[in-house]
């Protein structure tokens, strides 16, 4: 067996978290700024308008400060990965996924926890198999229950 020095300070899972964290970010913003550029419908001053629309119906504020639109100098702040001054808020994210119907930018927040989303698609295959499985199962169960008869 051999003897391992345990630190005081951090363990390894320490350090994983805060590689995964420094990185949900700006991943988030890579991810919103491509799913902004892919809009063939809505321009980012759309995607603002929108954003500062749904969050007015919802009384709830975007952004940090006392603003209460979004404006799409803001928009741009946030779609930018290198700026660390501006990050989103999870409910300006959440509303910019909303927005451009796309859940993408969410996909990195998950994923630092060991998540994903699922489509509906993925959801039909994840039933399907499922059901296969209890089918099988049930098929198991059948075939003790005849034996003992």
């Amino acid at each position: 067996m051999k003897a391992e020095q345990l630190s005081l300070f951090h363990s390894s899972n320490d350090e994983k978290a805060a590689a995964l964290l420094a990185g949900v970010l700006p991943q988030v913003r890579a991810a919103m700024h491509r799913v902004a550029g892919a809009q063939r419908v809505l321009s980012r001053e759309m995607i603002a308008d929108r954003m500062s629309e749904i969050s007015r119906f919802a009384g709830v504020r975007l952004s940090a400060g006392n603003a209460k639109s979004v404006t799409s100098a803001t928009l741009e702040k946030w779609l930018n990965p290198a700026d660390r001054e501006h990050p989103p808020t999870l409910l300006a994210v959440l509303t910019f996924c909303m927005v451009t119907n796309d859940p993408a930018p969410l996909r990195p927040v998950l994923a630092a926890m060991g998540l994903e989303l699922m489509t509906p698609e993925d959801k039909t295959m994840r039933d399907y198999g499922r059901a296969c499985v209890e089918e099988r199962e049930a098929r198991k169960r059948k075939k003790q229950l005849e034996a003992g008869i």
